[in-house]
Protein backbone atom coordinates (compact mmCIF):
# COMPACT_ATOMS: atom_id res chain seq x y z
CA UNK A 1 0.00 0.00 0.00
CA UNK A 2 0.65 3.83 -1.07
CA UNK A 3 1.13 6.23 2.13
CA UNK A 4 -1.60 7.78 0.61
CA UNK A 5 -4.24 4.65 0.71
CA UNK A 6 -3.06 3.85 4.09
CA UNK A 7 -4.13 7.46 4.93
CA UNK A 8 -7.35 7.23 3.09
CA UNK A 9 -8.10 4.12 4.47
CA UNK A 10 -7.44 5.05 8.10
CA UNK A 11 -9.66 8.30 7.43
CA UNK A 12 -12.71 6.25 5.76
CA UNK A 13 -12.39 3.83 9.20
CA UNK A 14 -12.81 7.06 11.17
CA UNK A 15 -15.88 8.02 9.72
CA UNK A 16 -17.71 10.11 7.26
CA UNK A 17 -15.96 13.56 6.42
CA UNK A 18 -12.79 12.77 8.00
CA UNK A 19 -8.97 13.03 6.76
CA UNK A 20 -5.67 11.53 8.39
CA UNK A 21 -2.09 12.38 7.56
CA UNK A 22 -0.27 9.79 7.27
CA UNK A 23 2.85 9.48 9.43
CA UNK A 24 5.56 6.88 10.56
CA UNK A 25 3.02 5.33 13.54
CA UNK A 26 0.42 4.89 11.12
CA UNK A 27 2.84 3.12 8.73
CA UNK A 28 3.87 0.75 11.60
CA UNK A 29 0.51 0.09 12.71
CA UNK A 30 -0.19 -0.91 8.89
CA UNK A 31 2.44 -2.95 9.02
CA UNK A 32 2.24 -4.47 12.65
CA UNK A 33 -1.77 -5.77 11.46
CA UNK A 34 -1.08 -6.97 8.53
CA UNK A 35 1.62 -8.79 10.15
CA UNK A 36 -0.95 -10.12 12.98
CA UNK A 37 -3.30 -11.05 10.40
CA UNK A 38 -1.00 -13.50 8.65
CA UNK A 39 -0.30 -14.71 11.84
CA UNK A 40 -3.83 -15.19 12.94
CA UNK A 41 -4.46 -17.13 9.73
CA UNK A 42 -1.86 -19.56 10.22
CA UNK A 43 -2.77 -19.86 13.64
CA UNK A 44 -6.64 -20.49 12.76
CA UNK A 45 -5.35 -23.04 10.18
CA UNK A 46 -2.67 -24.85 12.21
CA UNK A 47 -5.70 -25.08 15.17
CA UNK A 48 -3.20 -23.27 17.64
CA UNK A 49 -6.25 -21.05 19.05
CA UNK A 50 -7.38 -22.36 22.05
CA UNK A 51 -11.03 -22.26 23.95
CA UNK A 52 -11.56 -20.87 27.38
CA UNK A 53 -14.69 -22.30 29.43
CA UNK A 54 -16.67 -19.68 31.47
CA UNK A 55 -18.60 -21.08 34.24
CA UNK A 56 -22.48 -19.60 33.90
CA UNK A 57 -24.74 -20.26 37.52
CA UNK A 58 -27.97 -19.52 38.38
CA UNK A 59 -27.87 -17.06 40.80
CA UNK A 60 -30.94 -18.32 42.57
CA UNK A 61 -29.64 -21.71 43.14
CA UNK A 62 -25.70 -21.74 43.30
CA UNK A 63 -25.53 -24.74 40.83
CA UNK A 64 -23.63 -24.59 37.35
CA UNK A 65 -25.45 -23.77 34.33
CA UNK A 66 -23.19 -24.37 31.64
CA UNK A 67 -19.92 -22.42 30.11
CA UNK A 68 -19.27 -19.64 27.65
CA UNK A 69 -17.04 -20.55 25.28
CA UNK A 70 -14.04 -17.87 24.35
CA UNK A 71 -11.65 -17.49 21.93
CA UNK A 72 -8.53 -17.35 22.97
CA UNK A 73 -4.52 -16.90 21.15
CA UNK A 74 -1.44 -17.18 22.70
CA UNK A 75 0.57 -15.83 19.91
CA UNK A 76 4.59 -17.90 19.76
CA UNK A 77 6.17 -14.51 19.88
CA UNK A 78 3.94 -11.98 21.74
CA UNK A 79 2.23 -13.87 24.37
CA UNK A 80 -1.63 -13.51 24.65
CA UNK A 81 -3.63 -11.29 22.07
CA UNK A 82 -6.20 -10.35 23.52
CA UNK A 83 -9.91 -10.77 21.84
CA UNK A 84 -10.68 -7.12 21.58
CA UNK A 85 -7.43 -7.38 19.00
CA UNK A 86 -7.42 -10.76 17.27
CA UNK A 87 -11.62 -10.66 16.83
CA UNK A 88 -11.79 -7.57 14.79
CA UNK A 89 -8.94 -8.35 12.45
CA UNK A 90 -10.92 -11.84 11.87
CA UNK A 91 -14.00 -10.22 11.20
CA UNK A 92 -12.23 -7.37 8.75
CA UNK A 93 -10.36 -9.95 6.95
CA UNK A 94 -12.74 -12.98 6.58
CA UNK A 95 -11.17 -15.14 9.14
CA UNK A 96 -14.34 -14.50 11.31
CA UNK A 97 -15.60 -17.52 9.71
CA UNK A 98 -13.10 -20.19 10.38
CA UNK A 99 -12.76 -18.66 13.48
CA UNK A 100 -16.27 -19.29 14.62
CA UNK A 101 -16.22 -22.69 13.22
CA UNK A 102 -13.17 -23.64 15.27
CA UNK A 103 -14.78 -22.45 18.70
CA UNK A 104 -18.43 -23.87 17.29
CA UNK A 105 -17.07 -26.99 17.10
CA UNK A 106 -14.78 -27.02 20.31
CA UNK A 107 -17.36 -26.09 22.31
CA UNK A 108 -20.35 -28.41 21.24
CA UNK A 109 -17.47 -31.21 21.51
CA UNK A 110 -16.36 -30.00 25.51
CA UNK A 111 -19.79 -30.03 26.38
CA UNK A 112 -20.80 -33.51 25.27
CA UNK A 113 -17.45 -34.70 26.83
CA UNK A 114 -19.15 -32.83 30.27
CA UNK A 115 -22.54 -33.79 29.46
CA UNK A 116 -21.61 -37.75 29.73
CA UNK A 117 -19.43 -37.34 32.51
CA UNK A 118 -22.08 -36.92 34.88
CA UNK A 119 -25.48 -37.24 35.04
CA UNK A 120 -25.45 -34.04 37.24
CA UNK A 121 -23.89 -32.46 33.97
CA UNK A 122 -26.13 -33.67 31.68
CA UNK A 123 -28.33 -30.74 31.28
CA UNK A 124 -25.64 -27.92 31.07
CA UNK A 125 -25.35 -25.87 28.33
CA UNK A 126 -22.85 -23.80 26.11
CA UNK A 127 -23.12 -20.20 24.97
CA UNK A 128 -21.01 -19.08 21.82
CA UNK A 129 -20.87 -15.56 20.54
CA UNK A 130 -21.55 -15.36 17.14
CA UNK A 131 -20.06 -12.24 15.16
CA UNK A 132 -22.48 -9.76 12.34
CA UNK A 133 -20.51 -11.19 9.80
CA UNK A 134 -21.72 -15.18 10.15
CA UNK A 135 -25.51 -14.09 11.02
CA UNK A 136 -24.98 -12.64 7.56
CA UNK A 137 -23.65 -15.50 6.25
CA UNK A 138 -26.27 -17.48 3.73
CA UNK A 139 -24.40 -20.85 5.08
CA UNK A 140 -24.22 -20.06 8.86
CA UNK A 141 -27.34 -22.40 10.24
CA UNK A 142 -26.00 -25.45 8.24
CA UNK A 143 -22.17 -24.53 9.59
CA UNK A 144 -23.85 -24.64 13.17
CA UNK A 145 -25.91 -27.48 12.38
CA UNK A 146 -22.81 -29.26 11.27
CA UNK A 147 -20.87 -28.83 14.32
CA UNK A 148 -23.79 -29.80 16.87
CA UNK A 149 -24.66 -33.03 14.93
CA UNK A 150 -20.55 -34.16 14.70
CA UNK A 151 -20.48 -33.75 18.65
CA UNK A 152 -23.92 -35.46 18.73
CA UNK A 153 -25.12 -32.65 20.88
CA UNK A 154 -28.50 -31.80 21.11
CA UNK A 155 -29.35 -28.55 19.71
CA UNK A 156 -31.41 -26.83 22.76
CA UNK A 157 -28.33 -27.32 24.59
CA UNK A 158 -26.18 -24.94 22.38
CA UNK A 159 -26.94 -21.04 22.53
CA UNK A 160 -25.62 -18.07 20.14
CA UNK A 161 -25.29 -14.88 21.71
CA UNK A 162 -25.36 -11.96 19.65
CA UNK A 163 -25.35 -8.40 20.15
CA UNK A 164 -28.38 -6.52 19.57
CA UNK A 165 -25.75 -3.94 16.96
CA UNK A 166 -25.29 -7.17 15.14
CA UNK A 167 -29.25 -7.47 14.54
CA UNK A 168 -29.50 -3.53 13.56
CA UNK A 169 -26.77 -3.38 11.36
CA UNK A 170 -27.59 -6.51 9.25
CA UNK A 171 -30.96 -7.02 10.13
CA UNK A 172 -32.01 -8.46 6.49
CA UNK A 173 -29.48 -11.11 6.06
CA UNK A 174 -30.23 -12.52 9.89
CA UNK A 175 -33.85 -12.79 9.82
CA UNK A 176 -33.72 -15.74 7.41
CA UNK A 177 -30.16 -17.47 9.07
CA UNK A 178 -32.18 -16.47 12.40
CA UNK A 179 -35.47 -18.85 11.45
CA UNK A 180 -33.21 -21.92 10.00
CA UNK A 181 -31.53 -21.36 13.55
CA UNK A 182 -34.49 -21.72 15.31
CA UNK A 183 -35.73 -24.49 13.57
CA UNK A 184 -32.75 -26.65 14.69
Amino acid sequence: LRDADIAMYRAKAAGKARHALFDASLHQQVTDRVRLEGDLRRAIEARQLTVAYQPLFNLGTGRLTGFEALARWQHPTQGLISPAVFIPIAEESALIGPLTDFVLDTACRQLKLWQARSESFANLGMQVNVSGNDIAHTGFAQRVTRAIVAARLQPSALTLELTENVLMDRVDGAVATLSRLRDL
